[in-house]
């Protein structure tokens, strides 16, 4: 068997490093993603139209949650869509996914919603006089009786086509969305309509406030994945050991038993710190003592800087050396079964 000349994560291992994290810990990398484009994309449609407001939107983490909190006027979005490789992660337990248009209706919808509440549309009589009464009462798990053939509302982009049968609320944000969507051709689409009458009240009222500040910019979200503090394989209810088979370099049970400690307080040094401070002495150590280049060596000590970072181990202060001598071991062990396996964790 060849020597492997350096250290590469596999898509196993990056995915049970994820999984031991904890929610509020993931370090969401959302520029890269699908849904970053999609917003601009929806940012650029609201510019098109004239409209200053802009919707702000937070990441949920309770299920498959998107919408904005009561009356507040931020789009909360599933999570696990702020990172290609939680979205990875979901349609590899089995869930369903989003394309571009699937995104787009969403957003579009969702911002029909905070420009509803931003501007309090909802409690003016007009608004009332062509959608019905705010306050009317939810139907229950959102089952409701709807009409297919009805002209009085439009169908929706996304499913159920009925959707905005459902509520005043979702009636205006099904609108919405139809009026913003570039080349929709509403008013030919929907002529004859009664449904017309609303998208023109969107039009109108649209072309009021477009250029004025909302009176309204925050409130309390509902289940902020930031809020979580549970780890990602417990959100999934999953066996964590079914995703470590292939995953390499792996070694946080070692790590908790080298740094037991996980709370910081007196006399307790973080690991991390450690590794940091002790890097060139642990990367020549081992690579001295195992045969291997520095630069097979060094990428391991990184994960073991990342995980102990990720897991906030600590250590007692007096110990400092002893602790030092135990993680040049273990770094020793996972070199030498690279070299002689080409897997780090033994089979």
């Amino acid at each position: 068997m060849s020597t492997p000349l350096q250290y590469e994560d596999n898509w196993e291992t990056e995915r049970y490093a994820l999984l031991t994290t904890r929610v509020c810990d993931l370090q969401l990398q959302f520029e890269e993603t699908l849904l970053s484009r999609c917003i601009k994309k929806l940012y650029d449609e609201l510019a098109a139209k004239k409209i200053l407001f802009r919707p702000r939107y937070y990441f949920t983490c309770e299920g498959d949650e998107w919408g904005c909190p009561d009356r507040v006027p931020i789009v909360g979005i599933p999570f696990f869509l702020a990172d290609n490789r939680l979205t990875r992660i979901e349609r590899e337990m089995g869930y369903g996914s989003y394309d571009k248009a699937d995104l787009m209706f969403l957003l579009r919808h969702e911002t029909g919603h905070a420009i509803n509440y931003a501007y309090h549309l909802y409690i003016t009589q007009e608004w009332k006089e062509v959608f019905g009464d705010f306050n009317k009462v939810y139907p229950a798990n959102f089952k409701f009786k709807f009409n297919p053939y009805s002209r009085n509302y439009v169908h929706s982009q996304g499913d159920p086509k009925y959707y905005a049968q459902a509520h005043p609320d979702e009636d205006f944000a099904e609108t919405f969305a139809v009026w913003l969507t570039p080349r929709s051709n509403w008013r030919v689409a929907y002529r004859n309509w009664p449904a017309l009458k609303k998208l023109e009240y969107v039009d109108q009222v649209m072309a009021t406030i477009r250029f004025k500040k909302p009176k309204t910019v925050a409130g309390p979200l509902h289940s902020p994945y930031h809020s979580k503090t549970y780890t990602l394989i417990e959100y999934y209810g999953e066996n964590l050991d079914d995703y470590k088979d292939n995953a390499l370099g792996i070694y946080d049970e070692d790590l908790k038993w080298i740094f037991p400690v996980q709370s910081n307080g007196n006399n307790k040094i973080p690991a991390k710190d450690l590794i940091r401070k002790n890097r060139r002495f642990l990367v020549s150590t081992i690579a001295s003592w195992t045969g291997a280049r520095e630069k097979v060596v060094a990428p391991v000590i990184i994960k073991f800087y990342e995980r102990c970072r990720d897991l906030a181990l600590n250590l007692p202060a007096e110990e400092e050396k002893y602790r030092l001598s135990s993680l040049t071991a273990l770094g020793t062990t996972v070199v030498m079964n690279y070299l002689h396996t080409g897997r780090y964790i033994p089979d």
